[in-house]
């Protein structure tokens, strides 16, 4: 019986700890992010977190050798809330890596919160998606440069409309 509960108990806390590893943290505080997305990089004005996705979820990349399945998030903070984060993929490797569009699906899904991405039209011609209770716009822009050292970017922000 005893057995039987506790175990109950950890499939419950499972349950519980997925979705916050999933969830996108814009709006969260510098140590909920560091809670979900592990230790970061202080850059002046933004904090770097190395991740990966396995099966449908960022995690933190520590203790990870396929850095082929790294991803940088850049993010920056309006007062002491996460309101961008900037995913690229591989930036340790001079060589970066392009976004998939299945990284891009893996990283709209773990941010969707229970809602829907909906495709909309800007001015600029870019990628973008405005998440169904508009309170946050991700816009994808493509290397269109060529070159090596550039790279593909997912920018996920509060919508300010």
């Amino acid at each position: 019986m005893i057995l039987h509960l506790a175990k109950n108990i950890g499939i419950g806390v499972a349950l519980v700890m997925c979705p916050m590893l999933a969830q996108a943290n814009i709006g969260d505080t510098l140590p909920q992010l560091r809670g979900r997305y592990g230790s970061a990089k202080d850059m002046g004005g933004q904090m770097l977190f190395e991740v990966r996705l396995v099966n449908g979820r960022i995690v933190p990349a520590r203790g990870s050798a396929d850095t082929q399945d790294h991803f940088t998030i850049a993010v920056y903070f309006d007062g002491d809330h996460s309101a961008m984060e900037v995913f690229t993929r591989n930036t340790s490797d001079p060589a970066k890596a392009n976004l998939t569009q299945a990284d891009i699906d893996t990283i709209l899904a773990a941010a969707n919160e229970g809602q829907t991405w909906n495709s909309v039209q800007v001015a600029s011609g870019r990628t973008t998606w405005l998440r169904s209770d508009n309170k946050l716009i991700a816009r994808f822009s493509p290397n269109k440069s060529g070159k090596e050292d550039d790279a593909s970017v997912l920018v996920i922000m509060l919508n300010s409309k």
